[in-house]
């Protein structure tokens, strides 16, 4: 079996691929920037590394990392960002960098937010090929590797006030590449096309807490996501249940179901170093997808762990004149 999945997933590439090519995270609901680039920026200065291990066992299986590096400008109600991420499925490897843009326009119900990303799409085909003579075959294509341009956008709305909720719609390589990957031998190319995608994500954020008498915080994040190529589609149905230890720490845990997928199952930490309540919070996060694809046969399941580090600066200083003959 595992020499017949290398077989096609091999195959899959080699010809003209146009298939769902966007990079898959359980931990999708701290990744937003990404595949929206409207979220940009919400929340002071934000770090996120993501490790994904699809298919535990199935040789050759997806392997993906993600980096995402944002900030918050108020004095002009924007929000930068650079994002990276990088696919390893069997010879392939497919590498996107981003710097992304959001627009924000603060309202008296919440925070509307349009967002630009430009950057760069790189795909390389590297085989280590084992030919059944001493001789290489001559077809058999060897490295190649090309690089085009690429470009997300998005809007987001984001709802304050006591029940907050969130909104987006987004599309990602709106300016789809066809890359041309002349092999190292001279003998022909492949063509290799970047499809467009399409997101939807919502959430929203309750306070459960308030409903049981608890003394500590408990709040349950029902997020929802749909990813879409044209072809076919994806969607995710995650639940979130954070519950606070103390001001400056909490644990989370929560379930999800991918359609056609999986059943991921995650856990995490959080707290806020020098226990300062509500400030600079850094996250751990770890999930196990339970296979219900046909290669559960074969896979163990997925693993997924997660960083998120938010910082938030101080508010600034306003400045006080008073008169000296006055007393303050």
């Amino acid at each position: 079996m595992r020499k017949i999945l290398s077989l096609f997933i091999v195959c899959s590439v080699v010809s003209t691929s146009i298939a769902q090519q966007d990079k898959q995270y359980t931990h999708f609901m701290f990744d937003r920037m990404s595949f929206n680039p409207a979220s940009t920026g919400f929340k002071g200065y934000c770090g996120t590394v993501i490790y994904r291990n699809q298919w535990d066992r199935v040789e050759n299986a997806p392997n993906s990392t993600l980096l995402n590096l944002q900030a918050n400008i108020p004095k002009i109600s924007s929000g930068v960002g650079l994002s990276f991420t990088n696919d390893a499925i069997g010879f392939t490897r497919n590498n996107v960098v981003q710097l992304c843009y959001a627009r924000h326009l603060p309202t008296n119900y919440g925070v509307l937010s349009g967002g630009l990303s430009l950057g760069i799409v790189n795909v390389s085909f590297s085989p280590n090929w084992v030919p059944p003579t001493s001789a290489p075959d001559p077809n058999l294509p060897a490295a190649t590797a090309g690089t085009g341009f690429d470009m997300n956008m998005g809007l987001y709305w984001h709802a304050t006030g006591d029940y907050p909720y969130y909104v987006g719609i987004s599309a990602t390589h709106l300016l789809p590449a066809s890359l041309n990957l002349d092999n190292s031998l001279g003998t022909g190319s492949l063509s290799y096309s970047v499809a467009r995608h399409y997101y939807i994500i919502a959430g929203y954020d309750y306070n459960l807490g308030r409903q049981i008498g608890s003394p500590n915080q408990f709040l349950l994040k029902p997020t929802v996501l749909v990813k879409a190529d044209g072809a076919t589609s994806i969607f995710d149905i995650n639940l979130l249940a954070e519950y606070y230890l103390s001001t400056s720490a909490y644990l989370w845990g929560g379930a999800s179901y991918r359609m056609s997928d999986g059943i991921p199952l995650m856990l995490g930490y959080a707290f806020a170093p020098g226990n300062m309540p509500s400030k600079n919070w850094l996250k751990f996060g770890y999930s196990f997808d339970i296979m219900t694809n046909p290669l559960n046969t074969y896979g163990k399941g997925t693993h997924e762990l997660m960083l998120n580090y938010c910082m938030f600066p101080p508010p600034p200083v306003v400045a006080r004149h008073g008169n000296p003959f006055i007393l303050q």
